[in-house]
């Protein structure tokens, strides 16, 4: 009825990376563990969610097989972690083998910092798992997005509590720390990590600093971004059918840190001014790939928006209308049969020339 060896959970872990050290510490696979705790707590369902929503039959059974009191298992659940999370903005696993010994199913997905891993032990932080999240709270550097070499998007390996952590790849053995040098050496602006750390910060209630966005609430800073997310997503993604992908998650989230520190308060008139005009171009842009069906949506969406986006939102628009006279500011029919061509946003948000490799879009925001 009870797990000879259990780990205590870590403050900041995703119940399956709790789960995966688990099953680590009495080699077993977290499928096997998972079996073992449906036999001998029976009313648990076969399939049930790991790290969101856990129910209180699930939660209650963990309590008593691993030894845990119930109240440390429920704050690891991302929707008490952070109650205002949308979890179709959470990274999941594609789908693939019903045969999967890590329960990939079940569990979100996550990308992880080289740098963090070589704590120990190694476990899973709970906003690696958010789609918005690019860089690592800690240590300011790009998160990644699976293995390097192979692109196993599950790579890490969760070892027994009393043997070295292994920070190669599970698939292909490939030390998952490599480059970390490269990583540190690119400097990063301190505008990026302050806007991500506001969104987790909104994921739970709290409002971003003044300095962003002048005062509004966590409401409508967490609302734009994930408008902005979803948006990207549908728009920009459905180009990897029709050929290779050309956009990824880091890119969603590039456009949106750029609109949101354009639209940042600023006491000098001269960058005003500048980003003012700068502010058009990224909005137009923005506003023609939107698809004109999808135009009473986001003019809705907007008006919750804290007002300084709202006010760029609305500016670029007018604009555009004039301009486009009397045809839609947005993508007609037509225009979305043609593809999108990355150095057409490249050069607009300041992107990449090329993709980062190892993305996956298809699975990253839905």
């Amino acid at each position: 009825m009870q797990l000879p060896f259990a780990p205590k959970p870590i403050a900041t872990e995703l119940v399956s990376s709790w789960l995966l050290r688990v099953a680590a510490a009495n080699f077993v696979s977290l499928c096997e563990l998972l079996r073992g705790l449906q036999s001998r707590y029976d009313r648990i369902p076969p399939y049930w969610p790991i790290d969101y929503c856990l129910s209180d039959v699930a939660m209650t059974s963990l309590s008593k097989f691993c030894r845990v009191p119930s109240q440390e298992i429920r704050r690891l659940d991302l929707r008490c972690r952070a109650p205002h999370l949308h979890p179709g903005l959470l990274l999941h696993f594609p789908n693939g083998s019903s045969i999967d010994p890590r329960c990939a199913s079940q569990r979100v997905r996550y990308s992880f910092c080289p740098l963090c891993i070589q704590t120990q032990p190694i476990f899973v932080r709970w906003d690696w798992s958010l789609a918005y999240s690019i860089r690592c709270g800690i240590h300011g550097t790009a998160l990644r997005d699976g293995c390097r070499s192979c692109g196993d998007l599950d790579p890490l390996v969760f070892s027994a509590p009393h043997l070295a952590p292994n920070y190669c790849c599970r698939t292909c053995g490939s030390a998952l720390t490599a480059g970390m040098e490269e990583s540190e050496s690119i400097p990063v602006k301190k505008e990026i990590l302050l806007v991500e750390d506001a969104y987790r910060d909104a994921l739970v209630g709290v409002g971003p600093n003044p300095v962003l966005l002048g005062k509004t609430t966590d409401r409508a800073f967490r609302q734009f971004v994930e408008d902005m997310l979803q948006l990207l997503s549908r728009r920009l993604s459905p180009n990897w059918r029709k050929g290779p992908a050309q956009f990824c998650r880091q890119d969603f989230v590039h456009i949106a840190i750029v609109l949101i520190l354009n639209a940042a308060p600023c006491s000098d008139r001269t960058v005003r001014r500048k980003r003012y005009r700068s502010g058009l171009d990224l909005w137009t842009t923005l506003i023609s790939i939107v698809p004109q069906y999808e135009a009473s949506d986001i003019e809705c969406a907007s008006l919750r928006w804290p007002l300084a986006l709202r006010r760029r939102f609305f500016t670029a628009l007018y604009q555009r209308r004039r301009e486009r006279w009397p045809f839609s500011p947005y993508s007609t029919s037509n225009e979305l049969q043609k593809p999108i061509e990355r150095m057409k946003i490249a050069s607009v948000y300041d992107l990449s020339v090329r993709m980062p490799m190892f993305q996956d879009l298809e699975d990253d925001c839905n």
